[in-house]
């Protein structure tokens, strides 16, 4: 490695995958625009914020997360150009506020420098993530930790 790949490193930042909470928020965005299924989420996802993507592991605990919320229903819709339907995701009304609620935070995430390395300036040494969090935000951020708690048990010593 020399200076030009450091330079290069700042030009051309690597991609940042999302975790469960911002994978639930991206989710949560795109279903409050329209039902989907969940490979077109991961495509928007890379059209639109060329350097955030979401693996299909993250991507399912996501999405089980929101179906054990009661946030979301799925059903299958048969497209022409496909022989099997595909999994549509819908989200439900009864979420709608709490979805706008995560969306503000998610897109706040995307453009705050202390939130989001890949913004600016990166993370500050210290900082509070949860300070701009309102507390619905933060309860359903400590939902989310459980869950993730859940879905990723610590390895036994």
């Amino acid at each position: 490695m020399g200076l030009p790949d450091i330079q290069r490193f700042f030009a051309e930042p690597p991609v940042q995958y999302l975790g469960l909470e911002l994978s639930v928020c991206w989710i949560l965005e795109c279903l409050l625009q329209k039902d989907d299924y969940p490979t077109a989420l991961t495509s928007q996802l890379v059209e639109l914020h060329p350097h955030l993507r979401i693996s299909e592991t993250i991507l399912q605990q996501a999405i089980e997360f929101l179906d054990r919320q009661g946030a979301i229903t799925s059903y299958a819709k048969r497209c022409p150009s496909r022989g099997r339907p595909r999994r549509m995701l819908h989200l439900s009304e009864a979420v709608h506020q709490e979805a706008r609620s995560l969306v503000t935070s998610w897109q706040r995430w995307l453009k705050e420098p202390t939130l989001n390395p890949l913004s600016g300036a990166g993370l500050m040494a210290g900082s509070n993530m949860t300070t701009s969090l309102t507390t619905e935000d933060q309860r359903l951020a400590d939902e989310l930790q459980v869950e993730r708690g859940q879905l990723n048990p610590a390895p036994s010593a």
